[in-house]
């Protein structure tokens, strides 16, 4: 289903005479209309594109354009523009244009222009595939895993948390319908990490902006899995002034990893090194060999050791009750995984955090949450956790299962996430779907969730993480094919089925086991 939106009014009325329609076509508002600067439907590319800087504009501005033709990739127009002085984007036209517009998501705590779509998943970019496709850096100038420029900001913790997207959608339309002279036919949004947050918050809050919506590893509940990230650090590096000996060592990571493969990696019929569900595992943490006199070894944990580790699989919580989900089994010595993450000493020692975790935790609670940059991780106890990041919440949380205005307004959510993956527990993401469906009995009609086994963050970790999610979602919206059984693969070769949650990919029990013909797609 096509939804037809006004033309924003970004555009000043026409700085010439334009038939009317012409006007139609680009779909006049009260705002104004685009006609082009030299006759109707004039060609794109060349002379078109560079004269894009002289449009007259209301609420943003255009700060360069220039053809872009000797790089590997399509002929295309780059708009570099700015929206309310502090949001970047850069919007790509090509030449060939299929008719469609995709914006891509940014990482982390974005910080610089960027766009997930040129390079989403297998198969071609947006852009080969002729999308015209827009990215932003979110309001704000940094390092994606700093958030010192939100401190006192509301602002940009607005622009970050949802409006900077919305607008320059927005703005990315106005600037298309001008240069091609037509609407796009449909519109679409693909972002993991925090794009998959941006992809989950665009379908609660703007539910007309988008036709469809990847949403890989979202990052959508930003005060609880970074209280999770908090809580965590507490158990690893309880000392703030030794950042270099974490509690969890290599050598308890590999016994961990080990233990767990030995328990439960044939469970599922196949033995991979990956588990197609990690919670039909039984493994305990507390049978792991425990060090004679708690000196740490290289088989044993130590009694802070496995309480750290509880505590990763546990979760946060507030007064003795769950504030977010644990992290299910999985990824504990990949790399990539818990080294990068979560346990690890000197992933991003040069900013002044020894894994991931530390940064974007310590961070959002710094700028966002308690406005001070000296906050102390180590003695925050959470007892007032609900009450401390209230406001930040309305900004930057996209945990609203009612997707009713998505749904009505034909809106298709595809949403997916790693099994192991170490940055954002898959057992969040499935908790939101399954809210989303509890609150809708027919909410598969325009929601699904695809689970990939054995894959870190985005990809990454020995299961296969390409899947073809831009043929996916337009075959959804365009021709009401919904994703049932996809293909994942692995520059290895390695191919296997992923399948809309509940169901898992099961092994016919023969035939080679790296080969997606060989599984079927059942409800376990």
């Amino acid at each position: 289903m096509t939804r037809m939106r006004p033309v924003t009014a970004m555009v000043r009325p026409a700085m010439r005479a334009c038939s009317v329609a012409t006007a139609l076509a680009l779909g006049a508002s009260a705002g104004g209309w685009a006609c082009a600067a030299d006759g109707d439907q004039a060609p794109v590319g060349g002379a078109r594109c560079t004269k894009l800087a002289a449009m007259t504009l209301i609420d943003f501005e255009i700060v360069s354009a220039g053809l872009v033709s000797d790089v590997d990739g399509p002929p295309h127009c780059r708009v570099q523009g700015l929206i309310d002085e502090e949001i970047n984007f850069e919007l790509l036209l090509p030449d060939e244009w299929n008719g469609r517009f995709m914006m891509g998501g940014g990482g982390g705590y974005v910080g610089s222009v960027q766009n997930a779509a040129l390079a989403y998943g297998a198969g071609p970019g947006a852009l080969e595939r002729g999308y015209a496709t827009v990215g932003t850096d979110t309001g704000h100038q940094g390092e994606g895993v700093q958030a010192a420029w939100a401190l006192h900001n509301e602002t940009r913790q607005i622009n970050f948390g949802h409006r900077a997207v919305h607008l320059t959608a927005e703005a990315a339309r106005s600037i298309i319908r001008y240069y091609y002279e037509r609407e796009e036919a449909y519109a679409y949004f693909v972002g993991c990490s925090r794009g998959g947050g941006q992809g989950m918050m665009a379908s609660q809050r703007y539910p007309e902006d988008f036709d469809g919506i990847v949403a890989g590893a979202p990052a959508y509940h930003w005060t609880a899995f970074t209280a999770g990230f908090v809580q965590n650090q507490q158990a690893i590096f309880p000392d703030p002034s030794d950042l270099s000996t974490p509690v969890i060592t290599r050598e308890n990571r590999a016994l961990l990893d080990a233990s767990i493969r030995q328990a439960c990696d044939r469970q599922d019929g196949v033995e991979d090194g990956v588990l197609n569900d990690p919670r039909r595992c039984a493994f305990a943490p507390d049978s792991l060999p425990r060090c004679v006199d708690d000196s740490p070894g290289p088989d044993c944990v130590t009694a802070d050791q496995l309480a750290a580790i509880q505590a990763i699989y546990a979760g946060p919580t507030s007064n003795g009750e769950s504030i977010f989900h644990g992290f299910p089994f999985g990824g504990e010595n990949d790399p990539g995984g818990w080294d990068q993450w979560i346990s690890g000493a000197n992933t991003t020692a040069e900013r002044g955090a020894p894994n991931l975790h530390y940064g974007f935790g310590t961070e959002l609670y710094k700028y966002f949450v308690f406005d001070d940059p000296d906050w102390d991780y180590t003695t925050y106890d959470f007892s007032t956790w609900s009450d401390d990041i209230a406001d930040a919440s309305k900004i930057l949380d996209a945990t609203d299962p009612d997707l009713g205005p998505f749904r009505d307004a034909g809106g298709k959510l595809l949403l997916w996430t790693g099994w192991s993956d170490p940055a954002l527990t898959a057992l969040g993401t499935i908790d939101y779907y399954d809210k989303v469906r509890t609150l809708d009995p027919v909410a598969t009609d325009y929601a699904r969730l695809f689970m990939l086994p054995g894959v870190l963050h985005c990809g990454g970790g020995p299961g296969p993480d390409e899947v073809d999610w831009l043929t996916a979602i337009a075959a959804w919206v365009e021709q009401d094919v919904a994703p049932v059984r996809l293909v994942a693969t692995k520059t290895s070769g390695l191919t296997r089925p992923v399948c809309a949650y509940p169901q898992v990919a099961a092994y016919d029990g023969s035939g080679a086991t790296d080969d997606e013909a060989n599984f079927r797609c059942q409800v376990p």
